[in-house]
């Protein structure tokens, strides 16, 4: 399968030709060390180790519409077993990766790629479906495909996600220009504007202006 860094430049290309923006993420949200471990070393306290399988063996993250993401893979076969070994390790990362978000935490996610030929693989789509209903820590989402990932595939992944947009940029763009040229029918800004009507009143004074326009 495609490197993990090469999988993150398809999704992020996706995501611009979708009409999103992107950015990067600090490495200490990809790192080993919670943000008060951090702290408490500048303070003079031990620094607090983790054995390498508490962690994911690879990791990377980005800024999709400043909504914070973590990509891993899904690797061995498809069982519960080494699947949830591998959870587990993200859920321990995505839990780091919140103690530097601040009050952003609760818009973490994370994105998993499963193996080459998932997509049509039953046993995966069962754990997919399983792992996506699991909310611990952070929204999951799998992304299972045919062979190797490819442009189509990382678009019709992002489509399941905030990511996708009712509209295509180009018609958004006409349809906000559009908006803005419209102009209120006549006595209508005025009727809005006014404190003394309450809904009913507003409601009944817009049937008024109508009949009279």
């Amino acid at each position: 399968m495609a490197q993990l860094a090469e999988v993150l430049t398809l999704l992020v290309e996706a995501a611009a030709r979708m009409g999103a923006t992107t950015g990067t993420v600090s490495e200490e949200f990809l790192g080993a060390r919670f943000n008060s471990e951090v702290l408490s070393e500048a303070v003079g306290r031990a620094a607090v180790s983790r054995k390498e399988n508490d962690l994911p063996t690879t990791i990377t993250g980005v800024r999709i519409d400043d909504v914070p993401l973590l990509l891993g893979e899904l690797l061995g076969p498809a069982t519960r077993p080494a699947i949830e070994a591998q959870l587990r390790r993200y859920r321990n990362q995505a839990t780091i990766a919140r103690s530097w978000l601040g009050a952003e935490a609760p818009n973490l996610q994370l994105f998993l790629v499963a193996p080459p030929g998932s997509i049509h693989d039953g046993r995966w789509k069962q754990l997919a479906a399983e792992i996506e209903a699991d909310d611990r820590t952070c929204r999951k989402l799998v992304w299972l495909f045919d062979h190797e990932p490819s442009e189509e595939d990382a678009e019709a992944f992002l489509s399941r996600t905030f990511v996708a947009r009712p509209w295509p940029g180009a018609q958004q763009l006409v349809q906000l220009d559009a908006v803005a040229t419209y102009a209120l029918p006549n006595g209508w800004e005025e009727a809005a504007d006014n404190p003394e009507l309450d809904f009913d009143g507003l409601v009944a004074q817009f049937i008024e202006l109508e009949r009279l326009a």
